[in-house]
């Protein structure tokens, strides 16, 4: 594992952990209501806002692989993008560290 490799994934693990509790705090909210939750890139500067629905989000979070990020964050050497719109890039970590770290650090697992 690369040191740059674990770097990404332990702030997109920070990044899914704050969301977690932004989702907690919304779960009175109608599931087509926009909230705004992080950018769950691996960038460490990064403090953008994406807007997504509990649903959406459940759908991202469905497979602890899956980070929801703003366009431009796409990171392509440790992800792939799975589905786009307007809002948000669902990725999908690629095989290797990333992959394994999303699924330790998962809050959910």
């Amino acid at each position: 594992m690369t040191g740059r490799e674990e770097r990404v994934a332990r702030n997109e693990a920070s990044s899914r952990e704050i969301n977690e509790g932004i989702e907690e705090a919304h779960e009175a909210t109608p599931s087509d209501r926009y909230i705004r939750m992080v950018c769950e890139c691996g960038l460490d500067s990064c403090d953008r806002l994406i807007a997504i629905t509990v649903a959406e989000y459940e759908r991202v979070r469905s497979d602890p692989t899956h980070f929801a990020v703003v366009h431009d964050h796409v990171m392509r050497d440790v992800e792939r993008a799975i589905e786009d719109n307007d809002r948000f890039v669902t990725v999908a970590k690629r095989e290797g560290t990333a992959a394994e770290v999303a699924v330790e650090e998962d809050p959910r697992a």
